[in-house]
């Protein structure tokens, strides 16, 4: 079965070269660019989305120029009126989101310019529910009244490695390096690389 299913593989590049795939995916994710981008409250030049990505709160998200949107990526900004809140997702030029990022606002994040993030990487600057209310354990997590304890703010040239966490709250410096699988639970200063989890400091340079 395998080698039957291996020879219609092989008649298939046959017929279709690889050129011609590559060609077709990239029709592909200009339509599926085109269909998006006039959702988000402005976006810069040069902008690719891959397919597929789920969105929501389009309208307050704001892209500069340049910009790569990885296959199966999800960016939200929550807007709750019972909370009253103005939620913000804004990222700058030359960012680059690798496949199934996760990036979600109930209050602010901000993506400086030239940041590249690797695969699987979850930015968020809210959670459900406050962990030091007893009374909101007794409630499912999605009933719990989603919290955020202050904006994420990355800024400029910050390399971000994959499967990453950035958690509330947090401001990843310039020039920064977040290594892979890292936990950040707290401020990362310019020029330093962080790892672990919580992550912690393990190598700064001094200009």
């Amino acid at each position: 079965m395998k080698r039957i299913v291996q020879t219609l593989g092989l008649l298939l590049q046959m017929l279709f070269p690889y050129k011609v795939i590559k060609y077709a995916r990239g029709i592909k994710r200009h339509l599926h660019t085109g269909y998006y981008i006039k959702l988000f409250k402005s976006v810069g030049s040069n902008t690719i989305i891959d397919y597929p990505l789920t969105l929501v709160g389009a309208q307050y998200i704001t892209m500069g120029s340049n910009v790569w949107i990885g296959k199966r990526s999800c960016i939200t900004a929550w807007k709750n009126n019972c909370l009253k809140n103005s939620p913000e997702i804004v990222i700058g030029n030359h960012v680059s989101i690798g496949d199934d990022c996760h990036i979600t606002a109930s209050n602010r994040i901000l993506i400086g310019n030239d940041v590249l993030l690797g695969k699987k990487i979850t930015i968020t600057d809210n959670s459900h529910g406050r962990c030091d209310n007893l009374d909101e354990l007794f409630l499912h997590p999605s009933e719990r009244a989603v919290f955020s304890k202050g904006p994420v703010i990355i800024k400029d040239r910050v390399w971000i490695g994959d499967k990453a966490t950035i958690l509330p709250g947090v401001t990843v410096g310039s020039g920064a390096i977040v290594g892979a699988n890292a936990v950040v639970t707290k401020d990362v200063p310019a020029n330093s690389v962080v790892a672990g989890s919580p992550a912690i400091i393990i190598k700064k340079l001094e200009l």
